[in-house]
This record gives C-alpha cells, structure tokens and sequence, in this order.
C-alpha cells in the first residue's frame, strides 16, 4: 500500500474516533430531545459534510507532516473546543429565561443549536486550524 493511501486509512480512521466521541457527548448531554421530525438523514449529511470534511482535511495535513505533536494538536483542537461547546449549548438549553421577552421561538430542543450553531463553529476553528498547521509547516521549513 502506498504511503499517500495509509495517511488517508489514518486520517478516516482518526475522523471516525472522534466523530463517534461527539456523538457520545451528544448522547451523554441529552441534547438532541423530541422527535425531530422533519430532519432527515440528507439534512444532517447536509448540514455536517463541510465541518467533517474540514476535519478530514486538517487530520491529513497533520499526518504528512509524520510527526506526533501536529497530529496531537490536530486531536485536542478537534475534541477540546467543541466538547465545551456541546456542554455549553446543555447549559443555555437547560436554563429559563429569567425575564419575559417580547419574542419567543419554539424549536425542538437541541435543533437550532445541533444543526446551525454547532456546525458553524466547528467549522470556523477547524479553518483556524488548518490555517495554524500551514502556518506551523512553513515555519518549520
């Protein structure tokens, strides 16, 4: 197997683990409550495709470098941030407003912020990050 094929096999390999701890925090948070009924499996490939192939991406750029502490920082930008998101959107979620408001929206709970928020922002440092790892790779050489 070539070596660009074994950096992709980690890289999907490293992707799945830590799409699989989000989903667990997720489940462990509680966040996602109700039915969701008008959500379907394309809206949430949809709405996910850009942050997990930012991921991706930003995964195997810190492979090619072969060394451990890119593909470290690689790991803990990937988990840290958006774990404290993920708790963060359990405490604002879970707390009543303290004062009338003139407007108030309805949503199932946990849709706003699972399907627009948090993308959004996993987005944004996975960018961060890559920009980081190019930065990081050209100052090296």
């Amino acid at each position: 197997m070539s070596e660009r094929m074994m950096i992709r096999i980690k890289g999907l390999a490293q992707v799945a683990v830590v799409g699989i701890i989000h989903l667990l925090i997720i489940s462990f948070l509680n966040l996602k409550k109700g039915a969701w009924e008008e959500v379907g499996g394309l809206q949430i490939a949809l709405t996910y495709c850009a942050p997990v192939f930012l991921l991706y991406a930003t995964c195997v750029r810190s492979l090619k470098t072969k060394k451990i502490r890119y593909n470290l920082v690689w790991l803990l930008t990937s988990l840290l941030p958006s774990a404290a998101i993920l708790f963060k959107i359990k405490e604002i979620t879970g707390a009543e407003p303290s004062e009338p408001v003139f407007i108030e929206f309805h949503f199932e709970q946990g849709y706003l912020e699972l399907m627009l928020l948090f993308p959004f922002v996993y987005s944004v440092i996975q960018l961060l990050l890559w920009v980081s790892i190019w930065f990081m790779i050209l100052s090296k050489e």
